[in-house]
């Protein structure tokens, strides 16, 4: 045999879920489209996994997301082709078929067809949950749609926890009030036992945080923190900050729900000091400081 018949073809080895494939390397984040279209409606969600995962993690992912019933339903996963494809063993890891962008398998569940298709991958960090609903729409009959409760039993009670232990009661509380679990999986995600390179003065204007004495100017500020620590576009941090303040029970004069711009507007002292050490504004530090500031913000 020549030494050229004797190397493996890796994309080709991925294709078929060829067990060779399975080398020691950092996992990534796939994002997945998966839906379920009938004649009558359509269900969608977008969901976030580790590609790690087995297959039979997979499923147990999707009837959480998809609120399938708790019932012993048969289900398969396929390889994707015009017709039905070979049948995934569920011991496989997802990387081994779901690995660039456009890739699909097909999953089945009782009588109901589903596809997912690969719609991005990124690199993984350290603390980034195992799989996370970042979306989604319709619902099956007699099931119901809930992003943040979807999220919750995705991460668990013991990792929601665990999660909350690390970070300082205000945010806890904030986080138990609301019920929006879904900045758990933001929290795991910003690893907060990570040290991070913080000078001294930046420290002691940290420890004088927040410095509005009212309860609303205190939700503001920590909504705030929240929003800017997702390090998105101002309108997510805008999104997130009024989410947050309306889940609190804060509203405008009228009974309106308030605006992001209203909610920073009460802890402006806070916010241009956390400005003034690059936390947020026109000087705002790199991604990298800021995240290091964020939590220690955060952090019990």
């Amino acid at each position: 045999m020549s030494e050229m018949a004797s190397v493996t073809d890796i994309r080709a080895a991925r294709g078929r879920g060829d067990p060779l494939v399975r080398l020691a390397r950092e996992p990534l984040t796939v994002i997945c489209q998966v839906s379920n279209v009938r004649a009558d409606a359509e269900v969608h969600r977008q969901i976030g996994l580790n590609d790690a995962l087995s297959f039979h993690d997979l499923h147990d992912v999707l009837t959480v997301c998809f609120d399938l019933p708790d019932e012993d339903s048969p289900w398969h996963f396929f390889e994707h082709h015009d017709a039905r494809g070979k049948r995934i063993d569920p011991t496989h890891q997802v990387s081994e078929f779901l690995w660039r962008v456009g890739s699909q398998v097909d999953y089945t569940w009782g009588l109901w067809d589903f596809s997912l298709v690969v719609a991005d991958i990124y690199p993984r960090d350290a603390g980034s949950p195992r799989a996370l609903c970042v979306g989604g729409s319709g619902s099956f009959p007699g099931s119901s749609f809930n992003l943040t409760a979807v999220n919750a039993a995705l991460t668990g009670q013991d990792t929601i926890d665990e999660v909350l232990e690390l970070v300082t009661e205000e945010v806890r509380q904030i986080v138990e009030r609301t019920r929006l679990y879904d900045f758990v999986p933001l929290l795991q995600a910003l690893d907060l036992e990570r040290e991070g390179d913080i000078s001294p003065q930046t420290q002691r204007v940290l420890a004088s945080l927040p410095r509005e004495v009212t309860s609303q100017g205190k939700d503001a500020f920590w909504s705030t923190v929240l929003g800017l620590a997702c390090l998105s576009g101002p309108e997510v941090t805008d999104r997130v900050i009024e989410t947050t303040m309306n889940a609190l029970g804060w509203v405008d004069d009228d009974g309106s729900e308030l605006a992001a711009d209203q909610a920073r507007h009460v802890c402006e002292a806070s916010l241009r000091a956390l400005a003034e050490i690059g936390g947020l504004g026109e000087k705002k530090a790199s991604p990298v400081e800021r995240l290091d500031i964020y939590r220690a913000l955060l952090r019990r």
